[in-house]
């Protein structure tokens, strides 16, 4: 421990050294939140108060006076927020009034009565508050000769409206302003922590590659856990400042919204008590603090690729851009914190800062939300110790190297994708199935399930060939032994019961999403099953398997330990199937992919899987009552304690056979 505190004394001083970090932790948030909330209430008050006091012009032409001119007794007989001024024009002359006005407001008399018209500009902000002001007017008016004419008839004005609705709102004034302006603060403290780790992240990392002086850190009488833990600690400190910062900048502009601003301009914050709040800032700060030590630890998991400091800009940017759009989530109106909300990471926090607003916390579902970021954390820290275990990673070219792009005359015979080619392969792949599937898909679903396997078999074939690789040595092109073959046969079958257990769970944390899925594949199995078998089996078994374990899982396991590249692989597959409910269940089967390619040497141990787990799905899909009754299993949307027991220990036997039986050889 006293190696661990010197080295974080020797890291926070060799932050200071650079003002650019004091500014973005200290003066930034003291700045940035009451210019923002302050500046734009104030801004938008007077705006309104602006427009309420300039006097609008309303154009007019002369013949329609006599239509006109009850409106404007109206107008001046009564107080109104507004200021207007009629001008008539004559046809001569309407140019030289059009200019000047705001809006034209035009008359036609009907059979079923008068037609009043009102032509304004939407772009133009003052055009656009006279023709609410006159539509104001016009209903006065409307509302008035209705009275009259009742009154004319005898009726009272119950006669039309035999129905009264009233909506009461329940909601107290602080549950209101905190609903509204909740989910804007939770964007923008979080916002600030990413800011306040972002340089000091890069600075002792990426900047201890440009300086020169990482080569001399390994050599020190130290740990590599050591050292990336004291950096760790280091740069967490400095974000949990900006936090705390941030959070007093932001309690003392609320609190000048609440105090200090008069009552026309304060839009009823001036009734939210202030005391409410108290009980809820240990349980936020707390959450503050685990949002930035997640913050903080995926910001160094992606500079320690980097060789610059603007190479490390580059990989920061869409981490910023991810956290910001997870954290953008709590201004949706219609999303509030819940126990499934509670286990995605950021979203959490920023639904519970609406919460927080509104004097609304649940402390059951804010104490998920820290614990489940302490857990990421804690797992990307893992990752993030291991990752500096390895001299591949920190000496390694990074993402910056896509050979790709060179001319295919340049490139060498043999040559193996680097980082930079696969995650352009993975973002083109990704977009071209958006794009041009959903193109598709709006004209017939099932053919843009078609197109986007045909996507995924060309894109790593295309690469393989640009970039001259030995497509047997990178896709693993070999017959493979029986004894791998029955291994795997085994083993799946473990896979497959543990593999349901997962799916059981999260269709149980995501029903919304897992029925939203289910009606898709309803228009799916229409197909005949002979169709289906070619596009939703076979084709996804010889193209996601060639994509997946063989050009990215082959292209990693050359340059990283298997096992990263196993996992890496194995989430990148999850991610691509683009589901909540799926994407567990798919990681977990997609690691299993990969270790058969590993071990077994060839990837059609992998196809065959991938064909017999799909073949199974569909089986099922299509025909549901024919397959419960020869695996009723199957049929079963919930399980019970018993399946529950009986599936794991299917599981964890079949898993543990399997592998025995595919590394007999390795013992021997």
């Amino acid at each position: 421990m006293r190696k661990i505190g010197i080295l974080i004394k020797k890291e926070i001083m060799e932050i200071l050294r650079d003002k650019k970090t004091l500014i973005i932790m200290v003066l930034v948030p003291l700045i940035m939140y009451p210019l923002l909330i302050i500046g734009m209430t104030l801004g938008m008050s007077l705006i309104m108060q602006s427009e309420e006091e300039q006097e609008h012009i309303v154009g007019y032409y002369l013949e329609d006076k006599a239509y006109l001119q009850p409106i404007e007794e109206l107008y001046q007989q009564e107080e109104w927020d507004f200021e207007i001024s009629f001008v008539g024009a004559s046809a001569e002359n309407k140019n030289t009034v059009l200019d000047m006005a705001d809006v034209w407001i035009g008359f036609e008399e009907r059979a079923e009565g008068i037609y009043i018209t009102v032509d304004y500009t939407s772009a133009n902000t003052e055009s656009e508050y006279t023709a609410d002001a006159l539509e104001e007017l016009a209903d006065r008016y409307r509302e008035e000769l209705l009275m009259a004419n009742l009154v004319r008839e005898g009726l009272s004005k119950d006669f039309l409206y035999p129905v009264v609705f009233k909506a009461v709102d329940s909601a107290t004034a602080t549950e209101t302003v905190g609903m509204s302006i909740g989910g804007a603060m939770g964007m923008l403290l979080i916002t600030m922590i990413v800011l306040g780790a972002f340089y000091p992240a890069v600075d002792i990392t990426t900047g201890e590659k440009e300086r020169g002086t990482l080569e001399t850190l390994l050599t020190l009488p130290v740990t590599n856990f050591q050292m990336i833990m004291s950096k760790y600690v280091a740069v967490t400190l400095f974000a949990c400042v900006t936090a705390v910062v941030s959070m007093i900048s932001l309690a003392g502009a609320v609190a000048f919204l609440l105090l200090g601003m008069p009552e026309e301009s304060a839009g009823g914050m001036e009734q939210v008590q202030l005391a409410g709040y108290l009980s809820s800032i240990p349980m936020l700060l707390v959450a503050l603090v685990t949002t930035a030590m997640l913050i903080t630890a995926l910001c160094m998991c992606f500079c320690i690729f980097a060789k610059s400091t603007k190479e490390a800009n580059n990989y920061i940017t869409p981490v910023m851009l991810v956290i910001m759009f997870a954290s953008m989530i709590g201004m949706v109106p219609s999303i509030e914190l819940n126990y499934r909300f509670a286990l995605v990471p950021l979203v959490n926090v920023s639904l519970l800062i609406k919460q927080v607003f509104s004097q609304q916390m649940d402390i059951i579902l804010a104490g998920i939300t820290v614990l489940v970021n302490m857990g990421y954390s804690i797992i990307v820290i893992w990752i993030l110790a291991k990752m500096y275990d390895s001299e591949d990673i920190l000496f390694s070219d990074g993402f910056r190297s896509f050979r790709i792009l060179q001319k295919r005359s340049d490139i060498r015979e043999g040559t193996i994708p680097a980082n930079g080619d696969i995650l352009m392969c993975i973002a083109v792949v990704f977009l071209g199935m958006i794009y041009i599937g959903n193109m598709v898909g709006a004209r017939n679903f099932f053919a843009s399930l078609v197109v986007n396997q045909l996507f995924l078999l060309v894109t790593p074939l295309f690469v393989v060939w640009y970039m001259k690789s030995d497509k047997k040595t990178l896709f693993c092109i070999e017959i493979p032994k029986l004894r791998y073959i029955a291994g795997t046969l085994i083993t799946y079958a473990g896979v497959f019961c543990i593999i349901m257990l997962v799916s059981m769970l999260m269709t149980a944390l995501f029903q919304e999403s897992t029925q939203n899925m289910a009606d898709a594949f309803t228009e799916i199995v229409k197909q005949p099953f002979i169709v289906l078998v070619i596009v939703v089996a076979l084709m996804p078994a010889v193209g996601e398997e060639l994509l997946f374990r063989g050009l990215i899982f082959g292209s990693l396991r050359s340059r990283i330990q298997v096992k990263w590249a196993i996992l890496i692989s194995a989430l990148i597959f999850g991610l691509f199937h683009m589901s909540l409910v799926k994407f567990l269940p798919t990681a977990c089967l997609g690691a299993f992919l990969a270790y058969i390619v590993w071990r077994g040497k060839s990837i059609f141990l992998s196809m065959m899987i991938h064909f017999l787990n799909n073949f199974l799905s569909l089986v099922a899909m299509k025909y549901p009552e024919e397959s419960g009754r020869i695996l009723p299993i199957l049929a079963k949307e919930m399980f019970s304690v018993i399946d529950i027991c009986v599936l794991a220990a299917i599981g964890v036997v079949c898993v543990l056979a399997g592998y025995i039986v595919l590394n007999r050889e390795k013992r021997a």
